[in-house]
């Protein structure tokens, strides 16, 4: 096979996509949705993982709880939103809240869930509008005390100069004029989750080298990344096609 490479334009719905697709490949993800105990946390980006393991798409509205839209950070209303996050325990789908699944999480389980920011170290930020941190704050010191897998689902959209930096600003009751929902930020330190952005997409469903070169554009790119895309020109083809 001979090297190839290529330039590629990625929307933000695109990308979210794109991710979505291969962390529902990933053989964790797999073989805790059929023999143990899978959770994806309803989300912009984490709407794709459900609707490549399930066939069916949440719908974002409904799905996504936090928001960023219209300039404002918010909530979606409870009475519009879905019934839950999808979860899966011994091959069996439930859309519930996962309190009482997680506590039965043990080393194996997986815990899916999008965020808000990621840092060129590899820390990974997560808004909270919740006063006790929402699902996160329940689920986060379990996954770490048993050893379970937790997957950040994240686009290189978001990326900050430090995630630790934006936790030290934010905090629901510190006070600053917020546009919205005042909100805290969780840090998930590097190494302590298996963080699927772009990159790491290219490689687990197409076998390529991913490099972000630029990002911006007008009308419906608008936030869009630009790649540089390295392998063999089989792998190159298969993502075109």
């Amino acid at each position: 096979m001979h090297a190839a490479s290529a330039v590629v334009v990625l929307k933000p719905e695109e990308s979210r996509r794109l991710i979505g697709r291969a962390v529902a490949q990933l053989l964790s993800v797999q073989h805790a949705k059929a023999r143990g105990r899978l959770v994806v946390v309803g989300g912009g980006t984490t709407r794709f993982v459900a609707e490549s393991l399930t066939g069916e798409d949440p719908g974002l509205e409904s799905y996504a709880v936090g928001w960023v839209k219209d300039g404002e950070l918010g909530e979606t209303p409870k009475e519009e939103r879905g019934p839950g996050p999808h979860v899966w325990e011994n091959g069996e789908l439930s859309r519930v809240m996962p309190f009482d699944v997680i506590k039965r999480f043990t080393a194996g389980d997986v815990y899916i869930k999008g965020a808000n920011a990621i840092d060129a170290e590899g820390h990974v930020g997560i808004l909270m509008a919740s006063p006790v941190g929402g699902t996160i704050g329940l689920a986060y010191p379990i996954i770490m005390a048993r050893g379970c897998e937790l997957i950040m689902a994240v686009s290189l959209a978001k990326q900050v100069p430090s995630v630790l930096k934006a936790c030290e600003l934010l905090g629901q009751q510190k006070g600053a004029r917020t546009m919205g929902t005042p909100v805290g930020m969780m840090p998930i330190p590097r190494g302590t989750a298996t963080v699927v952005t772009e990159i790491e997409a290219f490689e687990i469903l197409y076998g390529l080298e991913a490099t972000l070169v630029a990002a911006g554009g007008v009308g419906d790119c608008e936030g869009a990344l630009i790649f540089h895309l390295k392998g063999e020109q089989g792998q190159v083809d298969r993502f075109f096609s």
